[in-house]
């Protein structure tokens, strides 16, 4: 499969052997046009992306910075993070926040990214925010730091773990998120799933189970998706207040999600893609080689079409 220390990196010690126990279990394929628009060399990747009206951008390993304003052209630059990579990266407003490795923070001030003061050192896995000043990334070990100035400073919020999810360990909080009410959501080990309505203060628990959750996105009409290990799909019609399993017709490691306005999903994962129509009780396989034959960690919605990145630092667009 050829996964480098960096893709490791996304995980941490106790998933990162999850990487090399996939199993792939047909299911019903689905019609797919893919086309690479970007591509990298074998021991570089992609672990994040962020489409919004304006474009694209996706971060990775050593520092890469890619953007494209149409999806098919890309410009790269590799910002000065002493071999760190990008795991996760917002753009909201113009206003565009990366995060990375032992806790790296960079913004984009005008044309040029900055390395901003962080208040960890742990792996920050996720960040996401509200357009309006919050920001709220997420990381190893109960890690979760917040910016009320857009990213410009940062302090490390303190949870009462116990009390939030029954246990006394700090779970890894793998993805970050927020509504469209702003409300912020966490998922991570375990199959937890919190919200804050207080811009972090405090938090309500939603969802526990086996397996952790990679992958978590809301769309429309209270619509939203978590993904995660064995190929685990939970799905929320109330605007998170409610989540139940459905059938993915796979064992797959699966990493992220994202929702287009349709409702159509797309699921991406280790060697896996998955689809999931509105109100169908099970998702699709997508059957395609360049799919099923990597991984891919990531994935957008620009235009109506589904860009996800992964291995080799490729950028697939799928139209769906």
């Amino acid at each position: 499969m050829g996964v480098n220390v960096n893709t490791l990196g996304k995980f941490g010690l106790r998933g990162a052997t999850l990487l090399f126990a996939t199993l792939m279990n047909a299911a019903h394929a689905a019609p797919l046009k893919s086309e690479v628009v970007s591509q990298g060399h074998a021991h570089e990747a992609l672990f994040s992306v962020n489409a919004n009206a304006d474009g694209l951008i996706a971060v990775g390993g050593a520092g890469q910075i890619s953007t494209s304003k149409d999806g098919s052209t890309w410009q790269r630059v590799n910002i000065g993070l002493a071999g760190r990579s990008l795991l996760a990266v917002s753009e909201v407003g113009g206003n565009a926040i990366a995060v990375g490795q032992q806790g790296a923070i960079v913004r984009r001030n005008g044309e040029k990214w900055e390395e901003q003061k962080s208040p960890t050192k742990e792996r920050l896995f996720a960040v996401a925010q509200d357009g309006n000043g919050f920001v709220i990334a997420s990381g190893g070990f109960g890690t979760l730091i917040r910016s009320l100035d857009s990213g410009k400073s940062w302090q490390k919020l303190t949870i009462d773990w116990p009390a939030l999810i029954g246990q006394s360990y700090e779970p890894h909080v793998y993805n970050v998120t927020l509504d469209a009410r702003g409300r912020a959501y966490m998922a991570g080990e375990f199959g937890m799933i919190a919200r804050s309505e207080d811009r972090g203060e405090t938090w309500q628990a939603l969802n526990s189970g086996d397996e952790s959750l990679f992958g978590l996105a809301f769309g429309e009409r209270d619509l939203a998706y978590a993904v995660g290990q064995s190929g685990t799909i939970l799905r929320s019609q109330d605007g998170g207040e409610t989540w139940s399993q459905i059938e993915s017709g796979s064992d797959a490691i699966l990493l992220d999600v994202s929702i287009r306005s349709d409702d159509r999903a797309v699921v991406t994962g280790i060697r896996e893609a998955l689809s999931i129509d509105v109100g169908a009780s099970h998702a699709e396989r997508l059957d395609n080689d360049q799919l099923l034959g990597s991984w891919y960690c990531d994935v957008g919605v620009y235009k109506g079409d589904f860009y996800v990145v992964g291995q080799q630092a490729n950028v697939l667009k799928l139209s769906i």
